[in-house]
């Protein structure tokens, strides 16, 4: 929105909507390819509609501009002053009330979709659209409903709704009232029996018979269910509306992917579908929003007026720094539909602590640096391993202790027989990693629990393995194989949600059981917090690379802050940075070592 005072009213074109699209498309308004599509596809439409039986009433566009600055109040900068629409909300407003079908004079469109970045103003929009759609559509008994992913959701949306009512004493005219079972929950029109409501998260109520449906945020929504029950609420009306206005999203199974591609179709004429309008922000291929400033206003039209360049020079700041925010920055900020909800680390970090100190050969690091010494002996070696199912990868993390650093490498292991066929599905070169070494390949269609045995079982007998952090998942079939040939290693439980674990069989000075201080979002604390200080550093390697990128963070629904790494939602395989995080969680924890004694075969190398 573009909120000014009556003396700084802005000097309005005759039809804002096709201004806006011909100064999108001949450059004087710079945009992304998804919104200067949407305005060639306006001026298109100009030209060949009315052979299509489209005509554009410009009278019905300026009513609705018209109603925004002459009904609607909001705050800016501390001042409720008359809602002007920025250029490119009017261009979306005009669009959606001035095309109308000929042969019946009703609106075109019926379903309306923008998807644009945060401070755009877009919920002030969709607000002003459901009043518009209450008081001036000449629809008797109008239901309009504002949904969100929840009902708190929704009331977010109604709240700014009711504030904007008591900002604008214009609307008085029209004879509003606040009713509903509680106060303020539903906005009544006496005149014309039109009712503006929060739509209840209740499935198993009745749909309701919806004129103009609003949804904010689409991209938080877990399924269809809202837009289907709007949509089948339309039946009966004369020209109902569905607006959706969301942020970019990340998971594109989702019904917000659904939309935002079938946009993309329809603003590029790939598709037609006249009832469909969409209005997409989006960088061009190449446009890096974290290096160039000058591709901001592609998704932020509202620069310098609803959102200001510091703002986003600190989003920008932060996403450079610190690991697990440039996902959200660019999806926010920048409508850059990211892999996941919230990717774990920044390439430039991950490759800050990557180093070359030894090699893999036949899935197996060989490391100069820690070798068996024959004077100091074995090198002090915490563990971390993560069991897949049998099929997939398996990995096992190594760290080793050096003054203040921590220096580590991580091993896999895969099925050989199998390894061509899951290459389809997880879009990486598993042959070949496992032909150049990066991968133990072993024999067969699963990974063997006596395979991983015989490495760890080799592990044990080349450096000091202090502790072996583990996830319970087929650890005792594991465990139990080792011990059928004489391998024992120091295991202790590493939880991977937010609980943490219970006790274990090490008693302390006083007589008691010590608890397992483990669990997964200290570890992660303690990895993160290594790699912003470059106190660790990893053996570079392709395939902990990809894990890398593939790492989605989950947070605490208790909202504690804690966070822990999501399979479900990892875009790739991510079993290496568990074992990762496992190693070095057990690596920084201070518990007396257990006796090794029987399977140390030298003295424990100092450095």
């Amino acid at each position: 929105m573009r909120s000014r005072t009556e003396a700084s009213k802005p000097h309005l074109p005759k039809d804002p909507a096709t201004w806006y699209a011909r100064a999108v498309d001949d450059g004087r308004i710079v945009a992304g390819p998804d919104v200067r599509n949407a305005c060639k596809r306006h001026l298109r439409d100009l030209k060949e509609g009315p052979k299509r039986g489209l005509v554009w009433d410009l009278k019905a566009a300026k009513r609705a501009l018209d109603f925004f600055p002459d009904f609607l109040n909001v705050e800016y900068d501390g001042e409720v002053v008359p809602f002007y629409l920025l250029d490119w909300a009017a261009f979306c407003v005009g669009s959606i009330f001035g095309w109308k079908r000929k042969a019946t004079g009703k609106r075109r469109f019926r379903s309306a979709y923008f998807e644009t970045a945060k401070g755009s103003g877009k919920t002030p929009v969709l607000g002003g659209i459901g009043l518009y759609m209450m008081l001036l559509d000449g629809e008797m008994s109008a239901e309009i409903y504002c949904a969100g992913a929840k009902r708190e959701q929704s009331m977010i949306m109604f709240k700014d709704v009711m504030l904007m009512v008591d900002r604008s004493p214009r609307l008085r005219l029209f004879h509003l009232h606040k009713t509903g079972k509680n106060p303020g929950s539903q906005l009544t029109h006496l005149p014309t029996a039109s009712v503006f409501r929060p739509l209840s998260s209740d499935k198993t109520k009745s749909g309701p018979r919806v004129s103009c449906g609003l949804v904010d945020e689409l991209h938080e929504h877990k399924d269809r269910y809202t837009i289907d029950m709007l949509k089948a609420g339309f039946k009966g009306r004369k020209q109902p509306l569905l607006a959706v206005a969301t942020n970019s999203g990340f998971d594109r199974e989702s019904i917000c992917w659904e939309w935002h591609d079938h946009a993309v179709a329809v603003a590029s004429m790939l598709v037609e579908d006249d009832q469909f309008f969409g209005y997409v922000m989006s960088l061009d291929d190449g446009d890096d929003p974290l290096e160039d400033e000058s591709c901001w206003p592609k998704t932020n039209p509202g620069i310098d007026v609803t959102i200001t360049r510091d703002y986003l020079r600190a989003q920008v700041n932060e996403a450079r720094q610190i690991p697990g925010r440039e996902s959200g920055v660019r999806r926010l900020n920048f409508c850059e539909w990211t892999d996941a909800e919230k990717s774990w680390m920044t390439r430039a970090a991950w490759e800050g602590i990557e180093g070359d100190f030894g090699h893999y050969e036949n899935g197996r690091f060989v490391c100069p640096q820690f070798a068996p010494d024959a004077d100091a002996g074995m090198a002090e070696c915490y563990l971390g391993l993560d069991l897949s199912f049998a099929f997939d990868l398996t990995a096992l993390g190594f760290i080793f202790p050096d003054g203040n650093d921590l220096w580590g490498w991580i091993e896999y292991f895969t099925p050989k027989e199998t390894a061509a066929e899951r290459e389809k599905k997880d879009r990486v070169p598993y042959v070949e990693w496992i032909e150049k070494g990066l991968i133990h390949g072993s024999p067969g269609k699963i990974v063997r629990k006596e395979f991983i045995a015989e490495r760890i079982g080799e592990v044990m007998e080349e450096f000091d393995v202090r502790w072996a952090a583990y996830d319970r998942y087929r650890h005792k079939e594991l465990e139990a194989e080792m011990e059928e040939v004489g391998i024992y290693a120091p295991w202790i439980e590493h939880p991977q949600g937010f609980r943490r674990g219970g006790q274990l069989d090490i008693v302390g000075q006083d007589g008691k059981k010590l608890d397992n201080p483990l669990w997964m979002p200290d570890s992660i604390d303690k990895l993160e917090t290594r790699i912003l200080e470059k106190t660790l550093h990893v053996q570079r390697s392709r395939v902990t690379r990809w894990q890398v990128s593939s790492v989605v963070i989950r947070d605490d629904p208790a909202g504690t802050g804690n966070k822990v790494f999501d399979k479900r939602k990892a875009t790739g395989r991510i079993d290496g940075m568990v074992a990762l995080a496992e190693a070095v969680g057990a690596a920084e924890m201070r518990l007396p070592v257990r006796d090794l004694s029987s399977f140390l075969r030298k003295p424990v190398m100092t450095r």
